[in-house]
């Protein structure tokens, strides 16, 4: 039954809007490609059911989300943090673990405010992990070396039980970090690929979201998104090394945006756990996104600090979640029906 209701989680977050002057037609062969890389199975329920196997009361799970660079998104993008609190909200919740949610520091004022009007608690790093749901923010460094020792510190403070990455950019095979377009960010862009591999190497598992082959995690089908994408095997800055990462992840989510991505894992999540509460409310996504506006982070598709996220409107924002819930409800539902 969680497979049927995974199918169509999946189906909503890949339905592809957007616009001319950007890459179209990319969702459904990177979404074929990453499930093709991990036997099949729906994405969204990949994610959950890693989260349910490996996360339980006591536990922390290490987060990391922020992307962006000026002049366009100098304080970010509203993709990404409220994916990030949305699966903050359903491990807290739903497995009673707590969360390290680390951004660089131009992002920190969205992500607050997003963590905020989820109405998540946060708290210092004195209390990490005296509340279940609990929320850590924490900064991490745009210098190479620094995001290095920052990695090992994270992993050793908080011993997370699981790492994830939304919407979070990773280098190219010659180390540079690019926008969809191809433009090098790597000097405003924290080395979040570092964390990722401090996981690997402590055997701690890893989860990407990504909608566009540059995020962590999309190393996975690195020849996809080089094929597929304008500027996957050639960028537009001087490495011409392409904006596909190499940095892959244990498991692959790719939507229509990383929102979207997250908010299928919490769906599946509710499904698996039976608790649709595990789900941002349609008006509670609303918040989220106007206050990680109204502290500067952009849409990604326009550069403008406005509540829509890659181009769709809020509106469009609130009716995925309501969808969502309708799916998880009625897949949960036990009808008996005479006729």
């Amino acid at each position: 039954m969680p497979e049927i209701i995974a199918e169509s989680i999946d189906r909503l977050t890949c339905v592809e809007m957007r616009s001319p002057g950007i890459d179209r037609g990319i969702i459904a062969p990177l979404y074929q490609a990453a499930r093709e890389a991990q036997g099949g199975e729906p994405l969204s329920l990949r994610a959950a059911r890693l989260l349910q196997s490996r996360v339980g009361t006591g536990n922390t799970v290490a987060i990391i989300t922020g992307a962006g660079a000026p002049p366009y998104l100098p304080y970010g993008e509203t993709d990404g943090p409220p994916g990030a609190v949305a699966l903050a909200r359903a491990v807290g919740r739903g497995l009673g673990a707590s969360v390290r949610l680390l951004t660089e520091p131009q992002y920190l004022p969205g992500v607050r405010a997003s963590v905020a009007a989820a109405g998540l608690p946060m708290l210092d790093e004195a209390r990490a992990g005296a509340r279940p749901g609990g929320v850590v923010l924490e900064t991490y460094p745009v210098g190479d070396e620094e995001g290095r020792r920052a990695a090992e510190d994270v992993m050793d403070r908080s011993t997370p039980a699981v790492v994830i990455a939304v919407e979070k950019l990773g280098p190219n095979a010659k180390g540079v970090i690019h926008s969809l377009r191809g433009v090098d960010g790597t000097v405003h862009t924290g080395k979040a690929h570092h964390l990722i591999d401090a996981a690997k190497r402590r055997g701690v598992p890893t989860i990407g979201y990504g909608d566009g082959g540059n995020e962590l995690g999309c190393g996975m089908i690195y020849e996809t998104v080089r094929r597929v994408l304008q500027h996957g095997a050639e960028c537009q800055c001087p490495c011409r090394g392409g904006m596909a990462t190499v940095v892959a992840t244990d498991v692959l989510v790719v939507a229509n945006t990383s929102n979207w991505g997250a908010y299928g894992t919490a769906a599946c999540l509710a499904v698996l756990l039976r608790n649709p509460g595990l789900l941002p409310s349609p008006d509670e996504e609303r918040r989220v996104i106007e206050q990680c506006a109204l502290h500067g982070a952009g849409d990604g598709m326009t550069g403008l600090p406005i509540p829509w996220v890659d181009g769709t409107s809020t509106e469009v924002q609130q009716a995925v979640l309501t969808m969502l819930h309708m799916i998880v409800a009625n897949g949960l539902k036990e009808l008996n029906r005479p006729f």
